[in-house]
Parts: structure tokens; C-alpha cells; sequence
């Protein structure tokens, strides 16, 4: 079921002065249109748009490649799963609405709204340890110990470069997720980077991905686009989803764009895995290869292949914090002129500023006082704050496999 609506998300300050988006409802599911996309960001929009082919918008800034009934996007060359498929209904080409305010306005306006963050320093987790060895290559290299010998050349490249880090654990011990996540409260203005190398049943899976968290109310990359219940939570890591987009694309592209033996870029995702959910700060969580395909576990046992890993994070780190040095820079994509469109339904369609798209609220939960954590303070784009639960009990265990990805569309 589709319903159509004309949603005034700005003050009336005037008669003629109302700010709107066409917001479409799909099933579950808001939507924009494209038109009204396109134009707000200043693309171009081609003439013909054919089911399931990808198509181009292109603007100053560069070009966004899209395809109807699919998640997945392109953008300057790197690939990005958005969290439901772009559609065409009764003639209109929708984008969803989540991905509007938490995918494309991060990169395309990465500072037209949001403060920046001047980077303080990092932590470095490397994921795994102990008693849990995570996934195994041939030959007998273990994952926590891949993990943990990255992470040490990466501390020594963030030494040459005097930026301040500290490591979830030295030596090999088993750390409690939430103890790691916790090191980004005990250490403000700094990012969290967890280190990970990939597994998969089929030894042909290759490449690298790079997950932020979830946002709330929208689903993980796995779910291949369907709502499976757990959206409605919103995490303390869900106070920085602007800069954990950030942060996650600026250190995917600099592995899969790298001039040199760059990895198969399999995207960038999202996931709710408990460090993300938990770190209270910009956070990643990188999967910089399968241990379980041959060649690229050939490659892991070379000390010459896991100095580039650390090299390729840190040069993404570099790129984030140049990125929040100034303060005061104007965004990178200037807005589109104002006019006035209209879509095929006969609405009327005028923008000036994304903070107007409605804020993501919080829909609230029947849960005990036992089990609600602490309150945090979240920002809501365009409304100041919003107060949230920051953890519930109960969650679901860490998920350690790679998952299939489909570009289908589900409802």
C-alpha cells in the first residue's frame, strides 16, 4: 500500500514561506522523491530511468549511481549499501527517507548541519583475544592475532603523527565488549576503531567492508532490507551517527580506492554490533579481508600486507580528522537555488534546509525499570535533543560471520 503526503517539516512564517519534502509512504517505509532529492543537492537527473539498470545523478560534486529495486549505490567510485532498496511508484522515483538524513546528507554535506569534531586521538581495539581466537586462517594464523598485529603498526603510525591513542588490550586476553567500548567515555574527542579480519562458508568471498552502527528505526545490511524488530533501540553510538558515517566511509575508501593493491570493495555497511552500539564516540568496525579465502589469507601472513592494513586505516583516519579541523568551513556541496517543482502527484515541493526532514524520535518501549539503562542525550537534526534508553539487557550475541547481501528490494 502506498500513501501520499505533503509533510511541512519548517516554521510557517509567512504564508509562502512553508519548507516541505514529499515524504511517500511505502508499507513501513518513508520515502522522498527524487525530484525533490536532486533537486536539494543540486543534481541533474536523467531523462529515462529503466527498472533494475543503474542510472546516474550527476551535479559539480560528483556522480551518484543508483538502480531502481536495489540497495546498493556508488559514489566517486566506492560502493555504499543504503538501508532499503530506491523504487518507482505510480511513476516516482523514490529514495528512502532514513538514508536521506543518515546516508547521502553525511556525504554529501558532511558539514552543512553537524558541528565538527576535532580529532583528539584514538582507540584502537583489536577485536577478539584469549580464549576467543575469532576466525582462523589456513596454516594457522589466527584472527585475534591478525587483529592485534595491525593494531600495533597502526599505533606506530599514529605516533609519527602525534596523534594520541590508547589500545583496548596489550597482550593476548579476552576483553568484555562493553570494557572496550567503555574507553571511548573514559577518553573524550577521541574515535573508536575496531580491527577485524572476515570468515565465510564459501572460500571465493574477498574483499573489504566497513560497518558504522545502525541508525535507529532503520534496518542492518544483512537484513537485506526488512525490518526485523530490533530498529526501534537507540544506542549511546547512535548520539554520533553523522560521524560514524563519517568516519566509516573516509577509512573504506582509502583501502578500496588505495593506488596499490587495493582490496575488492565489498561496501560500506551497517551493522549493530555491541562495540558499536556501546562506544560512546565516532565509531568503526573494520573488516579488512577474509581469512577464509586463500589468497587474501596468503596475504594476511605476510607482515608487508597487514603493514598496509594499518597503513590504509590510518591514512582513512587522516582523511576524518582533516575533515573536522575547521569549525567554521562551509559545506562541500552548496544547496540547489530555490524553485518550485512540481511531482506527479500535483504536490508542491520546495527546500532549503535537511534539518527541516522530520527528526527520528525515539517511539518508546514497554520495558521494566530493571532492565532500561541510564538516560544519554542523543542529537536530533533540527530539534536540539532527544532522550533515549542507552542500553537494554538482553541483547543479541556478537554476530562474527559474513552475511549474504542481496540488492533485491524487500518490504
Amino acid at each position: 500500500m502506498i500513501r501520499w503526503g505533503l509533510v511541512v517539516l519548517g516554521l510557517l512564517v509567512t504564508a509562502w514561506a512553508v519548507e516541505t519534502w514529499e515524504v511517500v509512504r511505502v508499507g513501513r517505509v518513508d520515502y522522498v522523491s527524487l525530484d525533490s532529492f536532486a533537486k536539494f543537492y543540486g543534481f541533474k537527473v536523467p531523462q529515462e530511468i529503466e527498472g533494475k539498470r543503474p542510472f546516474e545523478l550527476s551535479s559539480a560534486g560528483g556522480t551518484l549511481q543508483l538502480t531502481l529495486d536495489s540497495r546498493e549505490m556508488r559514489w566517486k567510485g566506492a560502493r555504499y549499501w543504503l538501508s532499503h532498496s530506491v523504487r518507482k511508484e505510480s511513476e516516482v522515483v523514490l529514495i528512502p527517507r532514513v538514508d536521506l538524513v543518515k546516508t547521502f546528507d553525511p556525504l554529501l554535506r558532511p558539514n552543512g548541519e553537524i558541528p565538527r569534531r576535532p580529532l583528539q586521538g584514538v582507540v584502537i581495539d583489536p577485536g577478539h583475544g584469549g580464549g576467543d581466537e575469532g576466525t582462523r586462517a589456513a596454516r594457522g594464523l589466527s584472527e585475534k592475532t591478525a587483529n592485534f598485529d595491525v593494531a600495533k603498526r597502526l599505533v606506530r603510525c599514529l605516533d609519527k603523527a602525534g596523534i594520541p591513542w590508547v589500545l583496548t588490550r596489550t597482550k593476548d586476553r579476552y576483553v568484555d565488549h562493553a570494557d572496550r567500548s567503555k574507553l571511548a567515555d573514559d577518553h573524550p574527542g577521541y574515535i573508536f576503531v575496531s580491527i577485524h579480519f572476515n570468515e565465510d562458508s564459501s572460500r571465493s568471498s574477498e574483499g573489504w567492508e566497513t560497518y558504522s552502527l545502525s541508525p535507529q528505526f532503520a534496518p542492518s545490511t544483512s537484513s537485506g532490507g526488512s525490518l526485523v524488530g530490533d530498529e526501534d533501540q537507540i544506542w549511546p553510538g547512535n548520539g554520533y551517527d553523522h560521524h560514524n558515517f563519517l568516519l566509516t566511509q573516509a577509512i573504506h575508501r582509502s583501502a578500496v580506492l588505495a593506488k596499490s593493491n587495493a582490496p575488492s570493495d565489498r561496501g560500506v555497511k551497517r551493522a549493530r554490533f555491541k562495540v558499536l552500539r556501546l562506544a560512546n564516540s565516532p565509531s568503526v568496525l573494520v573488516e579488512g579481508g577474509f581469512m577464509s579465502n586463500p589468497r587474501e589469507a596468503s596475504l594476511l601472513r605476510t607482515e608487508e600486507y597487514r603493514q598496509q592494513v594499518a597503513e590504509w586505516i590510518f591514512a582513512g583516519i587522516q582523511a576524518y580528522a582533516r575533515s573536522q579541523e575547521n569549525p567554521q568551513a562551509a559545506a562541500r556541496l552548496q544547496l540547489a537555488k530555490d524553485r518550485v517543482a512540481t511531482n506527479a502527484v500535483g504536490t508542491m515541493a520546495g527546500v532549503k534546509k535537511n534539518e527541516e526532514v522530520a527528526p527520528f524520535r525515539s517511539r518508546g518501549t514497554n520495558l521494566s525499570a530493571s532492565n532500561v539503562a541510564p538516560a544519554v542525550v542523543v542529537p536530533n537534526p533540527g530539534q536540539g535533543v532527544v532522550v533515549a534508553p542507552a542500553a537494554v539487557g538482553g541483547v543479541e550475541p556478537e554476530v562474527r560471520k559474513a552475511l549474504p547481501v542481496g540488492t533485491e528490494k524487500k518490504e
